[in-house]
């Protein structure tokens, strides 16, 4: 991983330390217990998977807290192409819910957290997809050069590498993984890692993490060798499956909410390449600091200090941490480089401020500025362990991919006082040209220069220089805004650099229905202290846009204006894109917006995507207009509907119990309402009965799963009239043709005539969780099948029932009316006006 700063520092915690984005940590007498435990052992281990969520988190916390291992994940993609059960965001949005959630997951499991540039493109049957839609060559390098960075002993996979995976991406894990257990020994490939200072690195054994999710699966294989992670840890005081289950539970958007496992459990794992091991994982493996040559010296004064460590005054082994920090130090730089020996010195460095009792934090006076806005950084530096502390010099510095620039140094000299904070006050101009707080991976800055890193580090830091009578150290701290939550109390958030203006467009998809204009609104956000200028919409030449711009003032940051533009279509079905310009003087560029992700188990997310939007002309008509909606997991269907024409009233449990029901044109229940909504389980019945008095009841996607300590079911089977099974079948290319199994039938007639080509253009997947098994009284619509599979006709289901029509589809709707796709829109306006026909 690329470094900002000289090895022997704090500093490249912003690389590979997650608490760093939390101001430094807070460590009890057992947590200090367990770093000095740590230092004694000098060992790796990377275990690698396709999503987030797929980690094992008990092997990671058994590795990394219970064996005191430097324990990393690399999950090959981040998650955007799975569904989210905490909101509405999808797609990239989502991958940055995913992100965070990996990091507070081994915030408390205690690994650490890398990526590939893979992207999650959604549900592949096939590795051979999957590898040829990531680019085998390019991500095979990326997981090479994390072995070469990090340089494991041992490397785990989650998954085998053959149809086991159950998933294309979960088997391309296992098979890469495999192929860059040797290819990383190999300084003939990817030779420009080796040119930029990277070293072949062969791992001495990989092995797969078997799992079992029932009884009846088979057992591992003989000669597996096992890994107690029920076993419990009396600093913790709680098991490291106790703790796992707390830190799988950060992955709330895909409802991973476990529950803790006590009592022995046994993990199992199979030599997949290298040495075998006969007893334990590590067989064979030094794991002492003998392995390093000249370190004898650092490992005995590290035994001192566990000796000398005393839980109520751990300043008293200070003496002996200063001197093992000035042992590494002294060793060959070629030596320091060994990325085992940077990670001790990180931690033995973090354990010395702990034991010191320092705090130190850096607070912006805002949450967000723009290049050339002033900010204030308010600093305070608090010993309070009872030993001398000097605090030597205060640098604040600009964080960029390619270096840390200092912008002031204040040499300070001056003896911290016992549980009394020295503050200090810098006020800066942000510089221009400095980076946005877009995501690296996500065409913001430092794509190349943070790949594989989970975020990009902090636009600006506090790097604190102190000294004791026993040696120097660093802490660098992240400037971060911090406010009072009412309900949460204090929390943090990252500092923003957003541009001076932003543009928030109303609808990312703009829908017309025919040739008719609308009224497009927008707002022009105040980014910087007082904003000014022009605001124009560039469109396709077919497409018409009144007035050609418009000017804007703001005055303070945050402040909003908004404006309105007429849009016309071209006369004849059409696509293309909208994009917003601004100008502040300095001539018309790509406006950006400003996102914001608030969930409260990860830190505020910002994005700042460019301000543009997706135009559809095309021919469109419905009949029924009001219509109910029961929000499941969370979709953007509510919102696409309106966008239409349609009236939307989103239906709350009390409503669907005691309102009347009737004067709705079609209820549609959101993908997962029968696994998040436990009413539903008494409230069908009211439904059903809405049909059979004349109404369209029409049922997104569910899922029926169970696995250990998950809980996907449905809260009723009955979620039909009739009975039918919700299966696993799916079709996940978007692009398989579609067979009309009655052509003749309404939902392809009235209001919208549909052809073949109505299922052209759709996006991510085609439809998923298919019914099975249903009665005769329900008829099948579409026949669809992946490449080399048979006709599965589960997709779409019908039903007369009573006056009134019952659908059940797994057609992804879900993603393709909030993208505005044409023959997926008509479909759907088909289906809501099944009880309309003339």
């Amino acid at each position: 991983m690329p470094l900002l700063r000289p090895i022997a520092t704090l500093a490249l915690a912003a690389a590979v330390l997650p608490w760093l984005q939390a101001q430094v940590p807070a460590r009890d007498a057992a947590d200090l217990q367990k770093q000095l435990d740590r230092l004694q052992v000098v060992g790796s281990v990377l275990y690698i998977a396709a999503h987030p969520d797929d980690e094992n988190t008990a092997v990671l916390a058994a590795l990394s807290k219970g064996r005191n291992l430097r324990t990393a994940y690399l999950a090959l993609n981040r998650g955007g192409g799975g569904q989210n059960l905490i909101g509405h965001e999808l797609g990239d949005a989502l991958a940055v819910i995913r992100t965070q959630e990996l990091l507070a997951a081994r915030r408390i499991d205690g690994a650490e957290q890398f990526f590939t540039s893979a992207v999650d493109f959604g549900y592949s049957k096939t590795a051979e997809e999957s590898l040829r839609i990531w680019n085998h060559d390019q991500v095979l390098g990326e997981v090479v050069h994390t072995i070469r960075s990090i340089r494991p002993d041992v490397i785990l996979t989650r998954f085998p590498p053959d149809e086991r995976g159950g998933h294309g991406h979960h088997t391309a894990s296992a098979l890469l993984a495999i192929e860059a257990f040797k290819v990383a020994a190999d300084p003939a490939r990817y030779p420009e890692q080796i040119r930029a200072g990277l070293r072949p690195w062969q791992a001495t054994r990989l092995l797969w993490n078997h799992y079992r999710f029932s009884d009846d699966a088979p057992k591992p294989p003989a000669g597996s060798v096992k890994l107690d992670v029920g076993a419990y840890d009396p600093l913790l005081g709680r098991a490291y499956s106790e703790l796992a289950a707390e830190s799988r539970s950060q992955h709330r958007s895909q409802g991973f909410g476990g529950l803790a496992q006590r009592g022995q459990r046994e993990e199992s794992f199979e030599l997949l390449a290298g040495t075998p091991a006969k007893a334990d994982l590590f067989d064979g493996i030094d794991l002492g600091w003998s392995r390093f040559p000249g370190t004898a010296q650092v490992a005995a004064l590290l035994k001192k200090a566990r000796g000398a460590f005393r839980p109520q005054q751990p300043a008293g082994m200070l003496p002996l941490l200063h001197r093992a920090l000035g042992a590494i130090r002294a060793l060959p730089s070629g030596l320091q480089a060994e990325p085992l020996l940077r990670s001790k010195a990180q931690e033995l460095e973090e354990l010395i401020r702990a034991a010191a009792g320092l705090w130190v934090e850096a607070i912006a006076h805002r949450q967000s500025v723009a290049p050339g806005d002033s900010l204030t950084v308010n600093v305070a530096v608090l010993g309070r362990g009872g030993s001398a502390l000097v605090v030597d010099a205060l640098s604040l510095e600009a964080v960029t991919p390619t270096s840390a620039r200092t912008l002031e140094v204040r040499k300070e000299d001056k003896p911290l006082l016992e549980n009394q904070p020295m503050k200090a006050a810098f006020t800066f101009t942000v510089p221009a040209g400095s980076p946005l707080s877009q995501p690296h991976w996500l065409g913001g800055p430092g794509t190349a220069e943070w790949a594989g890193l989970p975020e990009a580090p902090p636009p600006f830091r506090l790097r604190v220089q102190l000294s004791q009578p026993q040696g120097r150290f660093e802490v660098v701290v992240p400037v971060q805004y911090r406010h009072r939550d009412p309900v949460l109390g204090e929390r943090y958030r990252p500092l923003v650099l957003q541009p001076a203006a932003l543009v928030n467009l109303a609808e990312k998809v703009q829908v017309f229905a025919g040739p008719e204009a609308k009224e497009l609104r927008l707002k022009v956000v105040a980014g910087a202290s007082s904003p000014s200028g022009r605001v124009r919409l560039r469109v396709p030449a077919t497409w018409k846009v009144e007035p050609s711009e418009q000017a804007f003032k703001l005055t303070r940051p945050g402040e909003e204006q908004e404006l309105a533009f007429h849009i016309t279509p071209p006369s004849a079905p059409a696509a293309g894109e909208l994009v917003a310009e601004v100008d502040l003087g300095g001539g018309f560029t790509t406006a950006r917006s400003l996102v914001r992700l608030d969930h409260p188990h990860i830190p505020l997310q910002t994005l700042l995507p460019e301000a543009k939007a997706q135009l559809e002309r095309f021919d469109l008509k419905h009949n029924g207009h009001r219509i109910g909606y029961v929000m499941g997991a969370g979709d953007d269907v509510p919102q696409a509907l309106r966008r239409l024409g349609y009236e939307v009233e989103l239906l709350s449990d009390e409503a669907l119990a005691r309102e009347d029901l009737a004067h709705f044109d079609a209820i549609v229940l959101g993908i997962r309402a029968f696994n998040t909504r436990p009413a539903l389980g008494s409230l069908k019945d009211r439904l059903h009965a809405y049909v059979a008095g004349g109404g369209t009841e029409v049922v997104l996607y569910t899922v029926n799963t169970r696995f250990p300590g998950i809980n996907a079911a449905m809260v009723t089977d009955a979620i039909g009239p009739y009975p039918f099974k919700v299966g696993q079948k799916r079709v996940s290319d978007e692009s398989v043709p579609v067979r009309f199994l009655q052509p003749q039938h309404q939902a392809f007639h009235w209001p919208n005539e549909l052809t073949a080509k109505d299922f052209e253009g759709w996006v991510q997947e085609r439809s998923l969780y298919h019914a099975e098994g249903w009665d005769s009284r329900y008829t099948p619509l579409l026949g669809m099948a992946d490449p080399g599979e048979p006709e599965d006709q589960g997709a779409l289901l019908v039903a007369p029932h009573g006056k009134g029509h019952y659908v059940y589809t797994g057609l992804a709707f879900f993603r393709q009316l909030p993208d505005g796709v044409p023959g997926a829109t008509r479909l759907f306006a088909n289906l809501l006006a099944l009880g309309h026909a003339p």
